[in-house]
């Protein structure tokens, strides 16, 4: 068995009540493998959706679950035909990942972003450098993942962040997460 984070970005625009029942189906369906849901809510998207101008709101929900590949399989077909559905990613964790909660995540970090931009100088941004911080390395920790883009969307390079390799890998995966998922803008 593998843990995987399954990320659902659900149409903001149909009802409450739909989106409730197709969770609830799909949770009683899946209901011995779900670990843990995260209930990200309505966020705001870097691009509109479905090429329909200002609809750039989504519904998030993230489920961490344990499986193999039979059920894995199983997910993805269960997947295929809902309108309610606008993108699906499923994530493979690794036994280090940690599966955070978004809301409490973002104001964990805020936190440690608006204590360490007092104290910051120049253009070097060194908070993950740190071997203690590489937790907070993942997609939903938006806050610190665009301390790590330049203005026009590229990733920083090493020489400016100090990271190690093994982290500079990670901090790139997380943010061609995030964008995948439309959190953050490629440009």
């Amino acid at each position: 068995m593998q843990k995987y984070e399954l990320v659902f970005m659900l149409n903001s625009q149909v009802k409450d009540s739909e989106r409730k029942d197709f969770l609830s189906k799909f949770e009683e369906e899946f209901k011995k493998n779900i670990l843990q849901k995260d209930d990200i809510g309505l966020k705001e998207t870097s691009y509109d959706v479905k090429s329909i101008r200002w609809n750039n709101r989504m519904y998030y929900v993230s489920y961490y679950m344990d499986l193999n590949n039979d059920w894995l399989d199983s997910v993805k077909k269960s997947l295929l035909y809902s309108n309610i559905i606008v993108r699906y990613q499923i994530f493979k964790m690794d036994s280090t990942q940690i599966f955070f909660e978004f809301e409490k995540l973002q104001k964990e970090l805020q936190k440690i972003v608006d204590s360490r931009d007092n104290k910051k100088f120049g253009n070097r941004v060194s908070f993950l450098s740190h071997p203690e911080n590489e937790k907070y390395i993942n997609w939903k920790s938006i806050v610190i993942l665009k301390k790590y883009l330049t203005r026009f969307g590229s990733i920083k390079p090493r020489k400016y962040t100090k990271n190690r390799v093994k982290t500079q890998k990670k901090l790139r995966k997380a943010i061609i997460r995030a964008r995948g998922l439309w959190l953050l803008s490629f440009v």
